[in-house]
């Protein structure tokens, strides 16, 4: 993989976003081989709000200033998901590594076209899918591994919440890449595609229209060795939850908060009335995800997700939508 070698990290931010602050500039600031080394947005002037707000060393005037610098090392993109593939090429194009926030593209084919870049380049990109580099997320391997289970049947995957329908919330606008699936369902499919090791054929999708986006969304999945999945993901929600559940013939499995299970979680694994709870320790998600990237980005390490997952997460979300029985955004 072409890069560097020596000295930190250099991460430029392009968008002035929210979700920058705690997965990206909270952990870079702990993270002894990252450095927080730029900022752009297509508001000059919030950037410059951003940046004196965050400590950020440099304001660029636009994202292909930033993008040119040569004191930037990756890119990390947080604008809206319309936006993603394009300044991910962009950015490769430019000779910069590339982190893009979840989900990656509006498709597997831009996705696709993001990964015949990074080859061509031999430049790292990924998807900031955080949750997937905890430690909990071995521990349910190991002991999905183990046995205890038997032969599992059936896994599931729940992301809810209460967002609000704000006319700047990007999420509740269909061009901008909004809607349950794209911005909450992407998690609950990693999850399972994580812990069962294969793609998912989507038997059957439902989701519910509100306004031009999807507000909530399930869909029924079949993953190898005929293990059902199955996938709920709302942004209407009343309160948060977030959880798996995993239903062998010998016992069951579930966790509580997978998503940042820094925050507080369980696993609770048994049957009959023989069950254990246990939790794993760990650092943020958020952390633990960053302190991947620039390994991989220094040549350390493999990153743990693999190449192209990112594509195949698009294709899981396409997958999904287009077996909906409602009209789909």
């Amino acid at each position: 993989m072409a890069g560097w070698n020596v000295g930190p990290v250099r991460i430029g931010i392009l968008g002035a976003a929210r979700v920058a602050e705690y997965a990206m500039i909270a952990p870079a600031r702990s993270e002894p081989s990252a450095e927080l080394a730029g900022i752009a947005a297509r508001d000059p002037g919030r950037a410059r709000a951003y940046a004196d707000r965050h400590g950020i060393p440099c304001v660029h005037e636009s994202y292909a200033a930033l993008m040119s610098d040569p004191g930037i090392d990756l890119v990390y993109v947080a604008t809206p998901p319309a936006f993603h593939a394009e300044l991910a090429l962009r950015a490769l194009e430019a000779g910069k590594h590339v982190l893009v926030e979840k989900p990656f593209s509006m498709s597997a084919d831009e996705a696709a076209e993001v990964a015949g870049a990074a080859r061509a380049k031999d430049l790292f990109v990924a998807e900031a899918m955080h949750s997937r580099h905890h430690p909990l997320f071995s521990r349910l391997a190991e002991i999905l591994r183990s046995g205890i289970l038997g032969d599992i049947k059936s896994v599931s995957g729940v992301f809810l919440a209460a967002i609000p329908r704000n006319p700047d919330e990007f999420r509740w606008k269909r061009d901008l890449g909004g809607g349950a699936l794209m911005d909450l369902g992407v998690y609950p499919l990693a999850w399972l595609r994580d812990l069962l090791g294969g793609e998912p054929e989507v038997v059957s999708a439902h989701a519910e229209i509100v306004g031009d986006v999807d507000a909530s969304i399930e869909a029924e999945l079949r993953f190898p060795s005929d293990i059902v999945g199955h996938v709920r993901a709302a942004m209407n929600a009343e309160r948060f939850a977030a959880s798996l559940t995993v239903d062998g013939a010998q016992g069951s499995l579930t966790v509580t908060n997978p998503l940042v299970p820094q925050l507080g979680h369980e696993i609770r694994y048994g049957r009959d009335n023989k069950w254990r709870t246990e939790s794993v320790a760990g650092p943020t998600t958020f952390a633990a995800q960053l302190a991947a990237v620039c390994a991989t980005v220094r040549g350390k390490r493999a990153f743990p997700l693999g190449a192209d997952d990112y594509v195949r997460s698009m294709a899981a979300i396409d997958a999904v939508r287009s077996k909906s029985t409602n009209e789909f955004s």
